[in-house]
C-alpha cells in the first residue's frame, strides 16, 4: 500500500526516473547531508541519516536487512525489476542480498533515516511469531504504508541521533519490539512467498568465493571466465540472476564491505584505498560516498561518536 499525503504515487516497470504528480506539496528542499554511524545497540547496529537532492546510489546490495523511513521528499527505488516510490511517512524495506538503486524522484530531493538489521534477528523474530522454524522475513513489497509504526520508528531514530545512548537496555527492547511488529505486520510467512527460488549455475558459488578471497586483486571479465570456464556474456548472466550484481559490482561490495571493517583502524586512507584494490584514494572515496552515502573520513569520524 503506499502512502497518499495528500498526493498520489505509483510504481512502473519503466527503467526511465519515475514522475511525480504536480498536485504533490512538498517541504523546502533539502540540504545534501549525511551521519552514518554504529549504535552500541544490537551489537553495532548501523544507522544513516541522510538528504539528498542530486545524489543517487548506483545498484548495489546490503548484506543486512535494509529498513528506512523516507522523514521529507520522495525517494525512487528500482527494485526486482519495476520503480518503487517511496513518499515521505513511508517505510521502505528491502531484502539482504537484492540488487537496488536509489535516488530522488522529486527535483527537492528525499530525507531518510535507515537501519541495518540482521538477517539472523529478523528470522529470530518470524519464528517468534510462527512458533515454528522458518526461512527468514519476505516483505513482498519494499515500500509500506503504516502511519502509526512510521511514527514509532521516528521516535526511535530520534533516540539513536542522541550523542550518548543512556539507557541501551531500553532503547535496545523498544527497537525490538518496533521490528516484531514490522515482521508481524508486513512480512510474508514461511511457506507463502510468492518468489520462486531461482536456479543458480555451480559456478556461481565458485567465482563468488574467489572474488571474496581476492577482492584486493585487478581482475577482468576474461579473467573470471577462465577461471568459470564460463563465457563472459553466460558468466555475467548466471552470476547477476544469482547474485543479484554483476561480477565487477560484486567485487566492489566486497570492498566497501572491507573498507567498513578496516576503518576501524588508523590506516591511512590512500593506503587502505591501494590495499582494497582502488586505483588511488580519490576512486576508493569516490566509490565509499557512492556505496554508503558518507565519505570514508566521514564514516571513520563517525564511527568514534
Amino acid at each position: 500500500m503506499l502512502c497518499p499525503y495528500g498526493a498520489r504515487f505509483y510504481k512502473t516497470a519503466s527503467f526511465s526516473r519515475p514522475m511525480l504528480r504536480a498536485d504533490v506539496a512538498l517541504d523546502s528542499a533539502v540540504i545534501e547531508q549525511a551521519k552514518a554511524w554504529r549504535s552500541p545497540i544490537f551489537t553495532n547496529l548501523e544507522v544513516l541519516h541522510a538528504s539528498y537532492r542530486t545524489h543517487a546510489f548506483a545498484r548495489h546490495v546490503h548484506e543486512d536487512f535494509c529498513v528506512g523511513i523516507i522523514v521529507d521528499g520522495v525517494e525512487a527505488v528500482k527494485y526486482r525489476g519495476a520503480t518503487h516510490t517511496a513518499p515521505k511517512g513511508s517505510i521502505v524495506v528491502l531484502q539482504p542480498g537484492e540488487g537496488h538503486s536509489n535516488w530522488a524522484a522529486v527535483d527537492a530531493g528525499w530525507s531518510f533515516h535507515v537501519i541495518y538489521p540482521s538477517t539472523g534477528l529478523l528470522q529470530a523474530l518470524l519464528v517468534e511469531e510462527t512458533e515454528q522454524p522458518t526461512a527468514i522475513p519476505f516483505f513482498a513489497e519494499p515500500v509500506i504504508c503504516d502511519r502509526p509504526l512510521f511514527r514509532q520508528l521516528a521516535h526511535a531514530h530520534a533516540l539513536l541521533a542522541q550523542p550518548t545512548v543512556e539507557d541501551s537496555l531500553s532503547l535496545e527492547t523498544h527497537l525490538l519490539t518496533l521490528l516484531r511488529r514490522l515482521v508481524s505486520r508486513h512480512a510474508v510467512h514461511s511457506g507463502h512467498s510468492p518468489r520462486r527460488r531461482k536456479f543458480e549455475h555451480p559456478m556461481v558459488q565458485s567465482i563468488k568465493h574467489y572474488l571474496e578471497t581476492h577482492y584486493s586483486q585487478h581482475f577482468t571479465l576474461d579473467d573470471l571466465s577462465r577461471q568459470s570456464g564460463l563465457s563472459p556474456y553466460y558468466l555475467t548472466r548466471v552470476f547477476r540472476e544469482a547474485v543479484g550484481l554483476p561480477p565487477h559490482s560484486y567485487l566492489t561490495y566486497l570492498r566497501i564491505a572491507q573498507a567498513k571493517q578496516q576503518l576501524r583502524q588508523n590506516t591511512s586512507l590512500t593506503q587502505l584505498a591501494l590495499d582494497l584494490g582502488f586505483v588511488d584514494q580519490s576512486h576508493f572515496t569516490k566509490t565509499f560516498k557512492a556505496w554508503v552515502g558518507v565519505t570514508p573520513g566521514q564514516y571513520r569520524m563517525q564511527l568514534t561518536r
